[in-house]
């Protein structure tokens, strides 16, 4: 038993009883709860005296210092933390009874919908642009397909306006000697001053320019190019559902000869503009104007009959030379050489001397070259007139009348026909016509043979002109010669003024004028 200071303690002693037990069950805080709920140590085994009448005061003063330090250790325990061992959830209250666990991640949840709603305004708004960025991307496909159809209808219209042969209602080449060109087909050009105007049809009272129309199919372009009426592209645009570019072109008058203004409307879709015989709308369209302007295939008519940069010597052949044009001066034969000939047959216009209407050994023609005496009347050089869209390039080994003449009557209009070489040419043949006349130039030399008929201007380094006797050998228009002329054939050359401007206004090739190109 303990002293009176309380400084040694037995074995038995039951408060380190209770810490052993306490030790011995980590996790586990052993008490005894009295009836007002505090703990306390029970009394000791040796102070229960069944004898009520025992001296308890020794066992009662222990008793006391034990439950003073129990208490004490109560309190530096609520001080100190639980001991070592003890789980924290499952602290013993002083009432004996175990606490109810705390909740936990209020705060994660409202911060975690908070992230989760911001994600989704982040989703809505990124499919809104993605959305959006889709519509745009489609428009501005359909526009891109509309613009670039309107820019190949003007390079269409072009390309067909430098096509000399016929075509058909399709805009398709065709034998068939009632169709025209498609220049033909869609302008015309005023005889006295060259200037081109729209060919149009009449709706009521109302006059208007005809319209060739294009839809993109499957296997390319397919058009119409009506003679009259609106262009019906309904049974040759695809009904697949899928939208097919079109296009449709529209000529207009300028005031400047030989300019004409191409409107080309091009559609996303042939609906709306590009399809004017029925009603629709398309997704996008596009409306493109330009200017282009006639390159002519003779650029300055000749001033004589016959122009040759050398001689001319047909010895005692009675060629006839004949101007009767007062506004060329009606000037037969103009030569930078000598004039060999004693049975010529000249004449002039009224009023005129024969015999003055020749100009011989002109110092000015003798002294340019044979390219710069091209030069001066196409306007460009031999290879630079080869490259006009409307000419037709032959190559002429042999006797080529024949072939020559298929070529020429296989074009409707703007005939112009270029043979590398030297060519011969062998009667009876006509080429040309008073109505369509021909552009003939050869690189070499030009062989005439028999009775042979041109209507046109007809160019060659050199000419020969043999047995040619009749009436029917005869060029109506103009002969030049880039060295001599030289021949025993009797031909008549007769200086044609009417013909010469026809191919001056009416054949070449058309071209975009700088500056001209706008889509406003």
């Amino acid at each position: 038993m303990a002293g009176d200071d309380g400084q040694h303690h037995d074995e038995g002693h039951p408060l380190r009883d209770h810490t052993d037990r306490a030790a011995a069950q980590p996790g586990r805080f052993l008490h005894h709860t009295l009836p007002h709920g505090r703990p306390e140590l029970p009394a000791a085994a040796a102070c229960a005296q069944p004898d009520a009448d025992a001296d308890r005061t020794g066992c009662g003063r222990n008793h006391d210092r034990a439950q003073r330090a129990f208490h004490g250790a109560i309190a530096q325990r609520h001080d100190h933390g639980p001991l070592p061992g003890m789980r924290h959830d499952m602290q013993p209250s002083l009432l004996g009874r175990p606490t109810a666990n705390r909740q936990r991640g209020a705060a994660a949840l409202a911060v975690t919908l908070l992230l989760f709603f911001a994600m989704c305004l982040v989703a809505a708004y990124a499919n809104r642009g993605l959305v959006f960025e889709q519509r745009a991307s489609a428009n501005q496909y359909r526009a891109a397909q509309a613009f670039e159809a309107a820019e190949a209808g003007i390079d269409w219209a072009i390309a067909q306006l430098n096509q000399p042969r016929r075509i058909d209602g399709q805009c398709l080449p065709s034998a068939d000697s009632t169709h025209t060109s498609f220049r033909e087909r869609y302008l015309q050009s005023q005889p006295d001053t060259g200037r081109l105007t729209p060919v149009s049809w009449t709706s009521g009272t109302t006059a208007i320019a005809l319209q060739p129309a294009c839809v993109r199919a499957a296997a390319g372009w397919s058009c119409q190019c009506p003679s009259s009426g609106l262009a019906s592209i309904a049974g040759i645009a695809p009904d697949d559902g899928l939208p097919h570019p079109a296009f449709t072109v529209q000529f207009s008058a300028e005031a400047q000869p030989g300019v004409i203004r191409i409107t080309s409307t091009g559609c996303s879709s042939a609906e709306g503009p590009c399809r004017p015989d029925a009603a629709g709308r398309p997704d996008a369209s596009s409306r493109l104007q330009v200017l282009v302007g006639l390159l002519p295939g003779l650029r300055v008519v000749p001033s004589a009959a016959l122009t040759a940069k050398g001689s001319v010597d047909v010895g005692t052949a009675a060629l006839g030379v004949h101007n009767p044009d007062v506004t060329s001066g009606g000037l037969t034969v103009r030569t930078g050489g000598n004039l060999i000939g004693s049975a010529l047959r000249l004449s002039t216009a009224p009023g005129g001397v024969a015999s003055a209407s020749v100009s011989a050994q002109d110092a000015a023609l003798a002294a340019i070259d044979g390219n710069h005496l091209f030069a001066t009347h196409f306007g460009v050089d031999p290879a630079g007139w080869n490259t006009h869209s409307a000419v037709q390039a032959m190559d002429c080994r042999t006797e080529c009348g024949a072939r020559v003449a298929a070529a020429i009557d296989g074009m409707a209009a703007n005939r112009m026909v270029s043979i590398a070489g030297d060519a011969r040419l062998a009667g009876p043949l006509t080429l040309g016509s008073a109505s369509q006349p021909v552009v003939l130039v050869v690189g070499g030399t030009l062989t005439l043979s028999g009775d042979v008929a041109v209507h046109g201007l007809v160019y060659a380094s050199d000419i020969h002109w043999e047995d040619a006797s009749s009436p029917q050998a005869q060029v109506r228009g103009a002969l030049i010669s880039a060295t001599s002329y030289r021949g025993n054939g009797a031909p008549d050359l007769h200086y044609d003024a009417a013909v010469l401007r026809a191919l001056q206004r009416h054949t070449g090739s058309f071209a975009r004028v700088p500056g001209s190109w706008r889509d406003f």
